[in-house]
């Protein structure tokens, strides 16, 4: 018996096929989520400390692939089942992502006064709990090894 085409049945094979494609680039942000986190020492000696964030940028790719894998998968599944619930499911999680990506513009948009509040914080951290050179809490002790490594890189580095 030959399937009827109809409306419906291009519809869902076209949410299907979509779906389809939002698992595939989970899949890949994963792959590059991976690849960002093994191969971060690599990026970072060769970018510099200011690369540092890439590391944090790998964690976040992670995450938000398997995010999308899982709603690629919902939405793939509610569909070919024409399951009610995991089409409702697959409609909160998109709102969801939605509301993650405006949350990921406004920060990328008003980036310089993130960037100047944390580095305010950073300092005011650092004056609050930072007790001197020769002392033994672990604050001190891992500021001036971060420092330590920094002014020797800095001092002692080979210029050609």
């Amino acid at each position: 018996v030959a399937e009827a085409h109809t409306a419906y049945n291009s519809l869902k094979k076209l949410l299907s096929f979509f779906n389809g494609i939002m698992a595939l680039s989970g899949v890949i942000l994963i792959g590059l989520g991976i690849y960002v986190n093994f191969r971060g020492a690599v990026s970072t000696r060769v970018l510099g400390l200011s690369s540092a964030y890439l590391l944090h940028a790998g964690y976040l790719c992670l995450v938000m692939g398997c995010i999308t894998v899982l709603l690629g998968f919902a939405g793939w599944h509610g569909a070919n089942k024409e399951s009610r619930t995991l089409l409702f499911c697959f409609l909160f999680m998109v709102m969801i992502l939605t509301v993650e990506v405006a949350v990921a513009a406004v920060v990328l948009a008003f980036f310089s006064i993130v960037q100047q509040v944390a580095l305010e914080h950073t300092f005011v951290t650092l004056r609050k709990n930072y007790r001197g050179y020769n002392k033994p809490d672990d604050y001190s002790t891992e500021w001036n090894l971060v420092m330590e490594k920094r002014v020797f890189k800095c001092l002692f580095s080979s210029r050609q």
